[in-house]
């Protein structure tokens, strides 16, 4: 038994799947990173425009990121459901999202790394529980066992638990970083 399973053996985790729906979400990421990149140079656009977050995003709502992110992380969970499939898109589509929110950041403004840490604060708890739901959507439940059961139901609430703390720390915390 691995360092990873004896941590594991409450919750429906694999690694195999941890890291095939981090995969998707990076190839997501990087596939419309470079794509912005090249629509970018191409149309050369402007660069080094001012960053104004606290006029764009000035009400963060607990409840509507913690609804928002939730709606993801059971969409995640029913590829268990549907073949995968919407597993994969979600994946696919949250990492292009942020890719795509990146590098125009990058591009345009210059400040990617105030970007990165200031998405860093809640991103990392947030795509953690996201990347559990996706861990689960490519898993097949067998429904017969109690215990596969209970570990689908502990990993929920673990899911449930972290997407919590994501939600109150870019309500509360990230807005402190703001410029």
């Amino acid at each position: 038994m691995t360092f990873f399973s004896k941590q594991t053996s409450n919750f429906l985790i694999k690694k195999e799947t941890v890291l095939l729906s981090l995969s998707l979400f990076c190839a997501g990421f990087v596939f419309v990173s470079l794509l912005l990149i090249a629509v970018f140079v191409y149309n050369h656009a402007e660069t080094n425009v001012p960053i104004a977050l606290k006029n764009q995003l000035s009400s963060l709502n607990f409840w509507a990121i913690l609804a928002q992110n939730t709606g993801v992380a059971i969409a995640l969970l029913s590829g268990s459901f549907f073949v995968k499939v919407p597993t994969v898109l979600l994946l696919l589509a949250n990492g292009a999202g942020l890719g795509f929110v990146l590098t125009a950041n990058m591009y345009t403004t210059g400040q990617w790394l105030y970007f990165i840490a200031l998405i860093s604060v809640h991103g990392i708890i947030e795509l953690t529980a996201l990347m559990i739901a996706g861990n689960i959507g490519f898993q097949k439940i067998d429904w017969s066992k109690k215990t596969e059961i209970k570990k689908l139901i502990n990993t929920i609430i673990l899911i449930i638990f972290l997407l919590i703390i994501a939600a109150a720390m870019e309500t509360y915390v990230t807005p402190l970083f703001w410029r």
